[in-house]
């Protein structure tokens, strides 16, 4: 009973009021699609992933979040000879980085579905991303992308209890829904060696209300800012460090560091660092430049380690 309360604490904290909002993804450098809709469409392929994410084993009704993209690449028929017509390959080995091309000047769509739940609150959201990207050079693009659609938040009233079961949040049972409009945007400038970007998520400053005439919060938005670089040590191996800065008021500023060891681009290990909230340990593998598999778990630093075992992560992917 004690880890449910302090769970419902967290979760109203956080959900209902000018918190953190969305959910973490440690494994965001794998698919960039869930926090930036500029990289819709980047990739030579269709490129779809989907995740699911458990947080802080150990507590009763902890955070589960499960998602789905999709991102296809759209010629636009304005191709330069010596380049991708649309969209770009990963570079595997050190050959492949000196003889990467940029990709010609190209759209790009794609679809975020997200679901995530916190004991008794569930956000369900539905979005349609587009982006272009435009050719600045032999080896570098710059893209530009939009998401938009809607959130769909639910408190099951029927999973709170308190001491005055006619409280205006709790009364009457059953489920208290609110659609919102969603809007997310961003840009986005890479090539095979490194990338840069910035996105907003939630880009709408718009109340919550879950009963008549009590205003549970505002949903706020989320600022982002990724970075990261790759370098080949040999033919085959390669590091890449990246890091994310995330900005949502009221709370301080976030960052995670990370670090990724990689074979060609079939096998990889990796370690990350979240301020003042975990450590976490990942590895992953792709098969055939089709299917890809990624897994990781979060230590966590921060008191809930006294009751939490600690958080899983994995990361399926598909491309044709």
């Amino acid at each position: 009973m004690r880890k449910y309360i302090i769970l419902l604490l967290i979760s109203l904290c956080g959900l209902l009021t000018n918190g953190q909002q969305r959910p973490h993804y440690t494994q965001y450098f794998q698919n960039m699609s869930v926090i930036n809709p500029a990289v819709t469409g980047m990739y030579h392929s269709i490129y779809i992933k989907s995740g699911y994410r458990t947080q802080w084993m150990g507590l009763e009704s902890a955070p589960k979040t499960s998602y789905l993209t999709i991102s296809k690449p759209i010629n636009i028929g304005n191709t330069r000879t010596g380049f991708v017509d649309h969209g770009v390959d990963e570079p595997a080995t050190k050959t492949d980085k000196i003889d990467y091309f940029s990709s010609s000047s190209h759209h790009g769509i794609g679809l975020v579905a997200l679901n995530d739940e916190t004991g008794p609150i569930k956000r369900t959201t539905l979005n349609f991303t587009y982006a272009y990207h435009i050719n600045i050079s032999d080896v570098a693009n710059l893209s530009v992308g939009v998401g938009g659609g809607v959130n769909r938040l639910s408190l099951n009233t029927s999973d709170l209890r308190f001491e005055d079961q006619n409280e205006p949040v709790v009364g009457g049972g059953g489920s208290v829904v609110q659609w919102l409009p969603d809007l997310n945007a961003g840009i986005y400038f890479y090539s095979a060696a490194f990338y840069i970007g910035g996105s907003v998520q939630q880009a709408l400053n718009q109340n919550m209300v879950l009963a008549h005439d009590f205003k549970s919060g505002k949903e706020v938005p989320h600022y982002f800012l990724t970075a990261g670089f790759r370098v080949w040590v040999k033919e085959d191996f390669s590091f890449a460090p990246s890091v994310m800065l995330k900005s949502v008021q009221p709370t301080p500023l976030s960052y995670d560091v990370n670090l990724k060891l990689a074979y060609r681009n079939n096998l990889w290990i990796g370690g990350s660092y979240r301020k003042n909230d975990a450590l976490a340990a990942m590895f992953g593998f792709n098969v055939a430049k089709t299917v890809s598999l990624g897994y990781s778990f979060d230590n966590s630093t921060s008191a809930l380690r006294n009751v939490s075992s600690g958080s899983h992560e994995i990361v399926l992917g598909i491309n044709f």
